[in-house]
């Protein structure tokens, strides 16, 4: 049985000697343990000289092909390309850990990664196993089985060379329409938020990974996405306290190593700036009030969130709010830029320190610093936890058993089902839920169902009414797997109403199995059978078929109020780089 060391992992990537104080380090030296770009696997090498002359702190890590186009993957390539593109994950990270011992103090890097289930897929794009999303761990209402699942998350972390966690999400999502939280968030009430995500960062930390709550103070009441245009929570400062920033307290007080800030505007707090550029949010809230003493991290600062301020004023005006760690970087076509930017704000920092009224002072960038060289000297601490590989299917399976919700069936399809022989599946998910999609068609196979199966993109061609058609014709019993994120697709939608019309003309059971995110379950409001995954693996899907078949008994609770009479709005969502 093959077992992960952490201690092990941290001695082989991290220098257990101590580290040079920040005073002992130049301007240039200063400035660039405050950066932190994107890196995507495989493109790399473009960092290696500015890695060696020090002028990284780190990295949050990503995949091209999660950012920008979905390669086609089937059931039949999926295994072989997530194979390869954690090989690819754990080269480049090795690579760049040995960049950074030729740095002139040796110093260790930070390897982040955005660790989310549901809608966040760049974490399989890189061959990081599945996590379940924080709404359907939510749905557990399991404290102990949250903090399990993000021990095994961590435990992954380091198995491929990673040491942070740009997690756990800690908005409250109180706005069902909301385009980028959604089932990153462990629901709608501030204090199961605190709870939950507090419990996370335990588990985390205890395997040796820091954890960076965000989005603070609360990503959950936009409707906007911050990754294309400033959003704005026009809420009075005790309604932002008591129904987003209090979700944060438990973290802290947890002992929580960082914080990520966000691009929303609190115009009751701050109406000229951001949180991540605003005095009042960091120092005033984060700082003085709650009494956060670790990172203070920003969100990424190449989103549209910035609203066009130039590169030079994003770095000076970050540092100045108080942030301690830049998420710099440019697009995604621009990664030659991205390796420039360190020495660019270094520059910017030592211009504006000669400066006779400067926006920042060396004293303060040192007290940055340092918090940076404290986490680092925390990293080398060697660790005596121990982890099976099996441990973390075990927990993410025991998180489905305990989460997969059946939020109602008015029509007793099990027993319908139990008489069916012929079933139609057809599941509305991308390529790279190919194989967690088949699970539920497996899971009726294995039960001696004649199944018809029928996998769609999110947006289906004109193609797939002919293969869905062709699948209900003579199927006495139906499964619909429906993939809504903040918005229903027209042509999803469509075809589900007309599955509807089918059931209820020919009188064939059919049951709705919300595979993404739940708010879109007011908009099949004629379905009389619904199950809720918040996010589809392979055991939320093989749950749900045990559930349909009459053999599971659903367990999980909604951990948010389904509002009635709201249909998510038809529009087309760009792809983002969620953080």
């Amino acid at each position: 049985m093959r077992k992960l060391s952490i201690a092990a992992v941290l001695l082989a990537s991290v220098p257990a000697f101590a580290l040079p104080a920040a005073n002992e380090l130049s301007t240039q030296e200063l400035v660039g343990q405050t950066i932190m770009p994107r890196v995507v696997i495989g493109q790399h090498q473009v960092f290696k000289e500015p890695i060696e002359r020090g002028e990284i702190s780190g990295f949050f890590i990503k995949a091209a092909e999660g950012l920008t186009v979905h390669p086609v993957i089937t059931r039949k390539n999926q295994q072989k390309f997530l194979a390869k593109q954690r090989k690819k994950l754990i080269a480049t990270i090795e690579d760049l850990n040995k960049w950074a011992s030729n740095s002139p103090h040796h110093l260790p890097l930070f390897l982040g990664f955005d660790y989310e289930g549901g809608t966040v897929t760049s974490p399989m794009f890189m061959g990081l196993k599945q996590m379940p999303s924080n709404m359907l761990l939510a749905a557990t209402r399991n404290p102990l089985l949250i903090a399990r699942m993000y021990a095994q998350q961590a435990a992954e972390i380091r198995r491929v060379g990673g040491n942070m966690a740009l997690g756990p999400d800690t908005d409250v999502n109180s706005n069902p329409a909301n385009p980028i939280i959604q089932t990153r968030s462990f629901g709608d009430n501030a204090t199961e938020v605190g709870i939950y995500s507090a419990t996370a960062v335990k588990g985390l930390q205890m395997y040796g990974v820091p954890a960076v709550v965000k989005h603070f103070p609360g990503h959950g009441d936009t409707s906007t996405d911050s990754h294309y245009s400033q959003p704005v929570t026009d809420l009075s400062e005790k309604e932002l306290w008591d129904t987003h920033v209090s979700a944060f307290e438990p973290a802290i007080q947890a002992g929580v190593w960082g914080v990520m800030t966000n691009h929303v505007v609190y115009p009751q707090v701050d109406d000229k700036n951001s949180a991540i550029f605003s005095k009042k949010i960091i120092k005033d809230l984060l700082r003085d009030k709650m009494g956060f003493q670790g990172l203070v991290m920003t969100d990424g600062l190449d989103m549209g969130g910035t609203n066009g301020k130039p590169m030079k004023d994003v770095v000076l005006d970050g540092f100045a709010a108080g942030n301690d760690v830049l998420l710099l970087t440019g697009g995604t076509s621009q990664i030659k830029e991205s390796a420039e930017y360190p020495a660019m704000a270094a520059t910017w920092v030592k211009e504006e320190l000669k400066q006779p009224e400067p926006r920042i002072l060396r004293a303060d960038l040192e007290k940055s610093v340092q918090r940076v060289l404290d986490l680092k000297q925390f990293l080398s601490a060697p660790l005596t936890v121990e982890s099976d590989e099996k441990d973390f299917s075990r927990v993410a399976r025991q998180v489905s058993e305990e989460g997969v919700t059946l939020v109602r069936d008015e029509q007793n399809f099990p027993q319908q089902l139990q008489q069916a022989r012929k079933v139609c599946v057809i599941m509305f998910a991308d390529g790279i839920f190919s194989n967690q999609a088949y699970a539920l068609a497996d899971t009726f196979k294995k039960a001696g169902k004649k199944v018809s199966y029928v996998q769609t993109p999110r947006r289906p061609d004109v193609s797939a009414a002919k293969e869905i058609n062709a699948c209900v014709k003579k199927a006495q019993a139906i499964v619909v797997g429906t993939s809504s994120t903040s918005t229903t697709q027209p042509q999803q939608f469509e075809q589900v109403h007309d599955l509807f019309h089918y059931s209820d003309t020919y009188h064939v059971p059919l049951a709705l199995v919300s595979l993404l995110n739940p708010y879109e379950i007011t908009s099949y409001g004629r379905a009389k059978t619904v199950l809720a995954l918040y996010g589809l693996t392979e055991d939320s899907a093989a749950v749900a078929a045990e559930i349909l078949l009459g053999n599971r008994q659903a367990k999980g609770v909604l951990p948010i109020k389904l509002q009635e009479n709201i249909l998510l709005p038809f529009e087309k969502v760009k792809r983002a780089t969620i953080l």
